[in-house]
């Protein structure tokens, strides 16, 4: 039986964290809020929050490491296309999960007052294709890591204006297995960064409501 160059095994990519060097304040004036080392989150002084009662979700731009089309020419365009279109899915899927079914907001394509714009971003995206035969169809595990970094720019929808900025390096544990078939599985730990990202989104939220930072 042929054997086919089919699997999929994602690269490390270094997590970087939060460290003193972090700007305290964006040049569009958001203000460095406390938040864990894992992520940075910012925020407009002076804004309130609590008129926010719906979001509206953006589009989600996803961008690959330098050099990832040239480093993985095995790979179709449509192949890093639909690759592409998961990701964004995936994304948008725990957004609403987290921000709508959890966090209480309607979902809504208005930009009334009441509105927050939710724009995200995957950024810095590695993944490798290296040639490894499998048969059709088995089972084979690898050890392997998926990373990438996750923006959530918040705005006024009404005036535009970015009102918060969350910033998530994501990176799935070294020892975590991905079941791999005819492509990499790896839906699992790709939706859980995903998750983590929105999370921290909404809890930036909640404390954006209950308390004003200088």
């Amino acid at each position: 039986m042929d054997r086919r160059t089919c699997t999929w095994m994602l690269a490390l990519l270094p997590v970087r964290a939060w460290a003193e060097d972090t700007p305290e304040v964006t040049e569009d004036g958001l203000v460095r809020v406390p938040s864990s080392r894992k992520v940075g989150v910012y925020r407009a002084p002076g804004i309130t929050f609590t008129h926010y009662r719906r979001i509206s979700i953006g589009d989600i731009p996803v961008a690959f490491r330098k050099n990832w089309d040239r480093k993985n020419p095995q790979l179709k365009e449509a192949d890093r296309e639909k690759l592409r279109a998961d990701l964004v899915e995936s994304f948008r899927e725990e957004l609403i999960a987290e921000l709508v079914e959890r966090g209480g907001y309607s979902l809504t394509d208005s930009k009334d007052p009441d509105v927050l714009r939710i724009e995200p971003s995957i950024i810095d995206v590695d993944i490798s294709a290296p040639d490894a035969g499998m048969v059709p169809g088995s089972r084979t595990y690898v050890r392997s890591t998926a990373s990438m970094q996750l923006k959530v720019e918040l705005r006024d929808a009404a005036s535009g204006i970015p009102v918060a900025r969350i910033i998530d390096y994501e990176k799935s544990p070294e020892t975590s297995e991905l079941q791999l078939t005819n492509r990499v599985t790896n839906a699992g730990d790709l939706r859980e960064m995903f998750a983590n990202a929105a999370r921290y989104t909404r809890e930036a939220l909640n404390v954006a409501k209950t308390r004003r930072e200088p």
